[in-house]
């Protein structure tokens, strides 16, 4: 068969087993794919980089099970940061299963970096109604935050609590969303406060996101699974995230392999065909 022809007519089945491998063989090879490190990026790490031990960050985790394979990757990333740093930190979320989502990667960290709950960090848990509860939470944390998520009042642990009395007492915003709850953040907290704030969305997210980057709203941006990965790089470490984001390019770089070969072997056809019949 001609070998024009052929490329232009492969089998979809032949397409989708080698997909189906540049898919899953990223998580078989321990490699890191070259990664260049968005501005936006960039600054996410910088905001975390810059603060010191003991200081107190609010995590703001309102992602659930349908976009764990972005959320979940931002949210660990972040928590490494964070103890890395040795700040304290409070997880808090407007979205129902988040709370045991992050408790669950909070743990597993934990043991590794030495983080203790209580005491380096506290699951404030679920709560509802994003705007009417910012609106008491900016004024008065215990008296509204009031428990942990296991139901046991913030008066029990006076080492991770010491001297956050007012939203104003916390040091760095970050928030971890498929949604436009990161807006709500920004009302309340982030802009009236002058609390820094940096932003962890979804990729379908990252356009409307910019807009709040571009104008100095918030400092930084962790622009979905690349994001993830690239500050994974800047952390210097290789886990499933890592895998993630090479599963992913290995994909995309597949794909546009079959696009470009697909189109240069129409075009070498159609010149091919050109000067046969002109020699007719």
């Amino acid at each position: 068969m001609n070998i024009l022809r052929f490329l232009q007519t492969v089998d979809r089945r032949v397409i989708y087993v080698l997909l189906m491998l540049s898919v899953t063989a990223p998580f078989f090879l321990s490699i890191r794919l070259p990664m260049r490190v968005s501005p936006a990026t960039e600054a996410f790490y910088s905001a975390i980089e810059e603060r010191q031990p003991g200081d107190f960050v609010l995590l703001a985790v309102d992602w659930e099970a349908g976009t764990r394979g972005e959320n979940g990757p931002q949210t660990e990333a972040v928590i490494t940061h964070l103890m890395r740093k040795k700040c304290r930190f409070a997880i808090l979320s407007f979205a129902p299963q988040s709370p045991k989502l992050t408790q669950d990667i909070v743990e597993r960290l934990g043991k590794e970096y030495h983080s203790v709950e209580g005491v380096d960090w506290i699951n404030w848990g679920y709560k509802v109604d994003a705007k009417n509860y910012l609106k008491g939470f900016v004024r008065d944390i215990v008296g509204v935050v009031k428990t942990n998520n296991k139901t046991e009042p913030l008066t029990k642990f006076p080492v991770v609590m010491k001297g956050i009395k007012t939203a104003s007492d916390i040091k760095l915003l970050v928030n971890i969303t498929p949604s436009s709850v990161y807006q709500t953040y920004l009302q309340f907290v982030a802009g009236p406060l002058k609390v820094p704030m940096v932003v962890a969305p979804t990729s379908v997210m990252v356009p409307e996101v910019f807009n709040y980057l571009d104008s100095k709203q918030i400092s930084g941006m962790m622009p979905g699974l690349p994001g993830a990965g690239e500050y994974e790089g800047k952390l210097g470490t290789n886990t499933k995230v890592t895998r993630f984001a090479n599963s992913a390019s290995f994909a995309h770089i597949l794909i546009i392999f079959f696009i470009i070969m697909g189109n240069v072997a129409m075009l070498l056809e159609r010149r091919q065909n050109a000067r046969l019949g002109g020699r007719a």
